[in-house]
């Protein structure tokens, strides 16, 4: 068997790329069979999100599992964190995600699972790339071919969500929640989920057609729909999704946009307060707002390189109360399951409202404000390295945080720069107590990476 593409993005989250540009139907049967070659004896979970190539790509998995005579169950069209939990419910040795997650439409990606419902991480991707790279994948194909049978992994999923949220307080002061799927698989999840819990529910681009009407990123400036929809709706909260649910951004009661962060702080919030403090685990990309909510309850925060494989192995190690990916909206709820995991993070948000009695705004306003900024930076995949270690070189004598990529860190503000895991290009993060400062930060920062780079090629 030959090689794969090598335009190909293996990381931890994900092996991605554009659908029959830079990952191929060829690429995927390749990758497929070598996960089903090392994952050991047992039935593989195949689910995927609502993107067109969706159904073709998730063919060609199948091809590749059962050409190795592998039993594959077909979850069909769900969110991540329902499929994730379908692995564990089955006991399957694995599962393949199809879905590129926040990127745009015309990409996707296979995320590979292990036998506890938890993507697997950086070390597991190398090992499977390294087996096709060497032509090893096929060589003792069994005699036998494999299996395929569908299976429902919605009620299940409901019932641990409905088993662990307090029903009795929601159903006590019901809270109206506008839903915006934007086209993803969390239409067929968060709706129904809400409902059950005594919710009123708004819709809206809750539907699995395929068609996106408005990007997959759920963030500030991609939700002016559901702004003005919860203010129309006299909603009490607004609720997002990327396209496979594994994200949860929020609009407040004033139709406010909030940053991901603060969502996230928000539920990070209501458990402390629960458990009367304990542990969060989060990464190194998520606003130092969480730092400010552990400090309320006596909890301590640990930091992780960005990536929820990185982020759910650190919150098992050190038993973590809560974790998960500010940055990026993603919530891990461990009295549920070690997933980012959306419609959960919007049940848990329901509940804190309704125990609460309060509004999204006046939770925020308890704690400081915080800015943002974010750019995206090309630059020549070669110099990666020697971008990174020049700002090293510069930086030695600073406050810098290497967790993931290079920190700097000041009083109340920081600026980081990483590569990014889902395509090709640098990220630049700052944040501080102004828009002002972050934006300098920030700017500062893209003008000495440009800088080095235009040295570099000198």
């Amino acid at each position: 068997m030959k090689g794969f593409n090598e335009a190909v993005i293996f990381t931890s989250s994900g092996i991605r790329g554009v659908f029959n540009e830079t990952l191929t139907l060829e690429d995927v049967v390749k990758i497929s069979s070598s996960f089903a070659e090392v994952v050991g004896e047992g039935k593989i979970v195949v689910g995927r999100d609502t993107r067109p190539s969706g159904k073709p790509i998730a063919e060609a998995v199948i091809a590749g599992l059962t050409s190795i005579g592998k039993e594959v169950v077909d979850v069909e069209v769900a969110p991540t964190p329902t499929i994730l939990h379908a692995i564990r419910d089955l006991k399957a040795a694995g599962g393949i995600i199809i879905s590129a997650s926040h990127n745009p439409p015309e990409w996707n990606a296979l995320k590979l699972a292990g036998p506890e419902g938890l993507l697997l991480d950086e070390e597991y991707y190398t090992s499977i790339k390294k087996r096709i790279s060497k032509r090893t994948v096929g060589r003792d194909r069994p005699r036998l071919i494999g299996t395929v049978r569908t299976w429902n992994p919605f009620p299940s999923y409901f019932r641990s969500i409905l088993d662990y949220i307090d029903r009795e307080a929601v159903r006590s002061n019901p809270v109206k929640v506008a839903v915006d799927c934007g086209g993803g698989a969390g239409a067929l999840a968060t709706p129904i989920l809400l409902r059950k819990l005594g919710c009123e529910v708004k819709t809206i681009h809750c539907h699995t057609c395929g068609f996106f009407p408005r990007p997959l990123e759920p963030n500030q400036k991609t939700l002016g729909d559901l702004s003005q929809f919860v203010i129309s709706t006299g909603s009490d909260v607004g609720v997002a999704h990327d396209c496979d649910a594994d994200r949860m951004v929020c609009v407040s009661e004033d139709g406010a946009v909030l940053r991901p962060d603060e969502g996230f702080a928000l539920i990070v919030d209501g458990v402390l307060r629960e458990k009367k403090g304990g542990l969060v685990v989060t990464n190194v990309a998520t606003s130092l707002l969480v730092e400010d909510v552990a400090e309320k309850y006596g909890a301590k925060v640990v930091r992780v390189a960005v990536g929820e494989a990185n982020v759910v192995k650190e919150m098992v190690r050190l038993k973590a109360t809560v974790g998960g990916e500010g940055s990026s909206g993603g919530v891990i709820l461990p009295a549920v399951h070690y997933v980012r995991d959306g419609p959960l993070a919007c049940a848990k948000l329901v509940e804190i409202l309704a125990k609460t009695k309060a509004g999204v705004s006046d939770l925020l306003r308890e704690y400081p404000s915080y800015y943002l900024e974010r750019v995206k930076l090309s630059y020549p995949k070669a110099l990666r390295h020697k971008i990174m270690d020049e700002l090293s070189s510069r930086y030695s004598d600073e406050n810098v945080d290497l967790t993931d990529g290079i920190k700097l860190c000041g009083d109340r503000e920081w600026v980081l720069i990483r590569p990014s895991r889902t395509e090709p290009a640098m990220r630049v993060w700052a944040e501080a107590r102004s828009r002002q400062r972050a934006k300098q930060l920030c700017e500062n920062m893209v003008k000495e990476v440009k800088s080095i780079i235009s040295e570099l090629n000198s």
